[in-house]
C-alpha cells in the first residue's frame, strides 16, 4: 500500500507535465478556427476538451488525495473517464502520425572509383518544418502519454482502495478484519 500512495502523486505529476502543453497547443488551433469563425474539426476538439478536463481533475485529485484516501474509488472512476475520453481524442488524431512534418535537404556527393553519385537539390542545406503539423504531431503523442498515465493512476487509485477496504466482523470478543487476522480488543 505504501508503494502506491508514494506512486500516485509522482505520476500524477508526471500527468500534468503532459497534459498542460497538449491543450495549450490544441487551444492555438481553437484560437485559430475560432478567430477565421470556421467550426472545429471534431479530432482536435475532442483531445483539447478531454486534455482540459484531465488538467483539471489531475490538479484537484493531486492536491485533495492525501487528505482522504477514501475518495479512491472516485479517483478510479473518474481517470477511467478521462482516459477513455483521451483514447476516444487519440484514435479521432490518428490521421496525423503518418504525415511528413519536416523535410531536410543535405547535399551529398560520392564517389568511389569512377563512379560519382550526388544528391542536391540545389539549396544546399535546408531544413523545413511545418508547425501546424508538427503541433498535432506532439499533442497527439503527449495524449498517448496522458493515457498511458491515466491508466496507471487509475490502476494505482484501485489498489489503494482495495487495501484500504475493511470489513470487520465482531464474533465473541474478536475482531475480524480483511487482511484475515484476528484481534483480540475493542473496537479499534
Amino acid at each position: 500500500m505504501a508503494i502506491s500512495k508514494v506512486l500516485f502523486p509522482i505520476v500524477r505529476a508526471f500527468q500534468l507535465l503532459a497534459l498542460i502543453p497538449t491543450w495549450g497547443m490544441l487551444a492555438w488551433f481553437v484560437h485559430q478556427y475560432d478567430r477565421d469563425n470556421q467550426p472545429i474539426p471534431a479530432e482536435i476538439l475532442v483531445l483539447f476538451i478531454a486534455s482540459l478536463v484531465g488538467t483539471a481533475w489531475a490538479l484537484v485529485s493531486f492536491f485533495q488525495f492525501h487528505h482522504s484516501i477514501g475518495i479512491s474509488i472516485l479517483v478510479f472512476v473518474m481517470d477511467m473517464i478521462i482516459l477513455g475520453g483521451l483514447i476516444a481524442g487519440v484514435v479521432l488524431l490518428r490521421g496525423v502520425r503518418n504525415q511528413d512534418c519536416e523535410s531536410l535537404s543535405v547535399p551529398i556527393s560520392i564517389t568511389w572509383g569512377d563512379n560519382n553519385w550526388s544528391w542536391d537539390n540545389g539549396n544546399g542545406w535546408d531544413v523545413s518544418i511545418k508547425r501546424r503539423c508538427m503541433m498535432l504531431k506532439s499533442a497527439w503523442a503527449l495524449g498517448i502519454v496522458s493515457a498511458a498515465l491515466f491508466f496507471i493512476s487509475a490502476l494505482l487509485a484501485l489498489f489503494i482502495y482495495r487495501r484500504n477496504e475493511r470489513v470487520v466482523v465482531r464474533e465473541k470478543g474478536y475482531v475480524v478484519d480483511d487482511r484475515r487476522r484476528l484481534r483480540r480488543g475493542g473496537w479499534f
